[in-house]
């Protein structure tokens, strides 16, 4: 057993006192009176050392306790047997992390090339040389394994080769990912010398880095491949679009040296000049008369890989909705009335409810828990498909409709009616059904009364997930996945007869924070970012690339450059991350700061052996000694209260 704090076993010294305590001079706790003696004067007490120690016990309870507080502050772990040490010689490996995201295309990507060039050049022949670029992820070249299998002769050529292979991409930067990966994708105690290159911009994060504990054996190096004294970069950004309008965000580097630029948009003659301080950014209105699909580019930097920004066509999608209850929405007293109110068409999709199966399929399907029987099949194929349903329980024979869609089988008695007075009580806003009522003005639904619901069985309610439940601990809104696709359940109803839900304001949106999502999977005209899917329909057979080839939708996965998509009559603009227009560099020493091992890794075969064994602090964190022995010491002093408390009442031995 090894110790961290060794220093702390001097405690152990404290276990003397219980010891002492228990020896010291007593004198009576109980007196006697006898008549006879009340009128003599009282002679000094005379008391006796114990000649042996009484309550043993107690005082074992005593010293343990002591004993293994000193021990847990002294935080003891067992060392792990050691590893025998890899004959790596004075050999190190070399890890080439290279920057290959949007904002390093052209010449800082040589650049990075040129300096990952001559670090191949200036390693040692006995030397591993590993090869990796990283943007949006890590995508190692020449592993760290690979790179440890290859001859000597072997080694500088691989590498290069590798080198040779590198393209830019569009996708951002994600520097801690690639770090941690990188790390992890090496064996451990081998000495590595992580050489970063890249331009390090000021808005990556790296936060996510400082909690981290690095290998003893590791040294990052970084290599900031710099835009230069006097530059200047803005790049372009096209938000989300209103009913009508079009802006665009220009966001000015905060190491630029100038502020001015101009506009040209597609269609119209005359640039647009704008102005935007270094480290601000500015909304500008497109100007009258653009077309329905087109580019804006900008220019007066230094940089163009962020100069152009598209935007498409604004196509509301029409999102059906299939009801396949045979209910008369003009009846007052039903759901339909109520769903044919509060889903109206919005700005960013269109609304229609219909009764019969459409083709093509329904964005989403809701029943109010009496659907006929080629219904249910139907919306049991719908949801298994891939679609989205809403099922409200107005009754048990809409439980039994609910394990017929299931596919379970048809509940007991177990499943009942609940009546009387009720209440939303917990739920989950973390949830797309709830998530547009997590601000604290909006998330109160205790007002809302239920009068019926229905109590689900346990049978059916495990292979769901509840989001919400009534203030009796009953579930009130259950999501299950079926197939490929989700089915919601409302344990209750809308209808004036069983609830207040239609009656509050509250209704709408939760409708509607359904149909967002549909309307997204449905095609979209609001912008995307480079590796973001598509929100195309499972109808769609291929995707349009901004250079006009045409993908199966089975061989596309992502966007990966900026552009107008086409899939399935919609278009879609996808963007580069605005994130990648900051060229700010940071500080390298901002990464010593967040802890990083900068220092240099010393004697190579030295370190080696060292590193075989895990340190002393790693160690005791994982086999956490110090809190079991915490707990057993509170355990020893709660026994040693109770037994002192009991012992303590004891009536003392009359002596004659």
């Amino acid at each position: 057993m090894a110790f961290l704090a060794p220093l702390f076993l001097i405690g152990l010294a404290a276990i003397t006192l219980p010891v002492i305590l228990h020896l010291r001079k007593n004198r009576p706790k109980q007196t006697v009176a006898f008549s006879s003696l009340m009128f003599l004067e009282p002679s000094p007490l005379v008391t006796k050392r114990r000649a042996r120690i009484q309550d043993v016990l107690l005082l074992v309870l005593r010293c343990l306790a002591l004993a293994l507080l000193a021990l847990a502050f002294a935080r003891p772990y067992f060392p792990a047997p050691q590893k025998p040490v890899a004959a790596t010689g004075g050999a190190i490996l070399n890890f080439l992390l290279i920057d290959n995201s949007a904002s390093m295309r052209g010449a800082p990507l040589e650049k990075a090339l040129a300096v990952a060039e001559g670090i191949v050049d200036g390693a040692q022949e006995e030397d591993w040389i590993a090869v990796g670029t990283f943007s949006g992820k890590f995508r190692p070249l020449v592993g760290a394994d690979r790179a440890r299998e290859l001859a000597t002769s072997e080694r500088k050529s691989a590498a290069k080769s590798a080198l040779d292979s590198v393209t830019s991409t569009w996708e951002s930067t994600a520097l801690d990912s690639a770090l941690l990966a990188a790390v992890a994708s090496v064996e451990e105690g081998i000495p590595v010398k992580i050489h970063l290159i890249g331009d390090f911009q000021k808005d990556q994060a790296f936060e996510r880095l400082a909690s981290e504990v690095w290998p003893s054996s590791m040294q990052v190096i970084p290599h900031p491949v710099t835009p230069g004294d006097q530059w200047t970069n803005a790049g372009l950004h096209i938000p989300s679009r209103g009913d009508d309008t079009l802006t665009i965000r220009v966001a000015n580097s905060e190491g630029s040296a100038n502020s001015k630029f101009s506009l040209k948009w597609s269609g119209i003659a005359t640039p647009q000049q704008i102005s935007v301080p270094p480290g601000e950014s500015a909304v500008f209105d497109a100007p009258q008369g653009i077309a329905d699909e087109g580019e804006v580019s900008l220019s007066g930097d230094n940089f163009s890989f962020d100069n152009k920004a598209t935007w498409a066509a604004r196509v509301r999608p029409l999102v059906k909705i299939w009801y396949p209850d045979e209910i008369d929405a003009s009846d007052s007293k039903e759901s339909l009335y109520f769903l044919t109110r509060a889903v109206t068409s919005t700005p960013d999709y269109e609304v229609e409810i219909v009764s019969a199966f459409p083709q093509p399929p329904p964005a989403i399907a809701i029943s109010a828990g009496a659907p006929g029987e080629a219904a249910t099949a139907a919306l049991r194929d719908f949801i298994e498909k891939g679609g989205t349903g809403l099922f409200t329980l107005d009754s048990l024979g809409s439980v039994t409709t609910l394990a017929n869609i299931l596919g379970k089988k048809a509940p007991d008695a177990s499943a009942s009616t609940a009546t009387g007075q009720a209440r939303f009580g917990e739920i989950d806003f973390k949830s797309t059904v709830f998530a547009p009522f997590a601000d604290a003005r909006y998330s109160d639904f205790s007002g809302i009364r239920i009068w019926n619901y229905q109590i689900l069985p346990p049978e059916l309610t495990g292979s769901g997930t509840v989001i919400a439940h009534f203030d009796t601990g009953d579930p009130a809104w259950v999501v299950f996945s079926l197939g490929r696709g989700t089915l919601h359940v409302l344990t209750t109803t809308w209808r004036p007869a069983d609830s207040q839900l239609a009656l509050t304001t509250k209704f709408p949106p939760l409708l509607h924070a359904l149909l967002n999502r549909a309307a997204v999977s449905e095609g979209s005209s609001q912008p995307l970012f480079v590796g973001d899917p598509l929100p195309v329909s499972s109808e769609t057979s291929a995707v349009v690339l901004p250079n006009g080839e045409a993908l199966p939708v089975g061989a596309y996965k992502t966007a990966e450059a900026p552009g107008i998509y086409r899939a399935g009559g919609s278009a879609f603009s996808v963007q580069l991350d605005p994130t990648e227009s900051e060229l700010t560099p940071i500080p390298v020493s901002r990464l010593a700061a967040l802890g990083l091992p900068t220092d240099d890794l010393g004697d190579p075969t030295a370190l080696a052996a060292n590193s075989q064994r895990l340190s002393g602090i790693e160690q005791e964190r994982q086999q956490k000694w110090a809190w079991w022995l915490v707990i057993a010491a509170a355990a020893f002093f709660v026994a040693e209260t109770l037994f002192a408390a009991i012992s303590g009442k004891r009536p003392a031995p009359v002596r004659p």
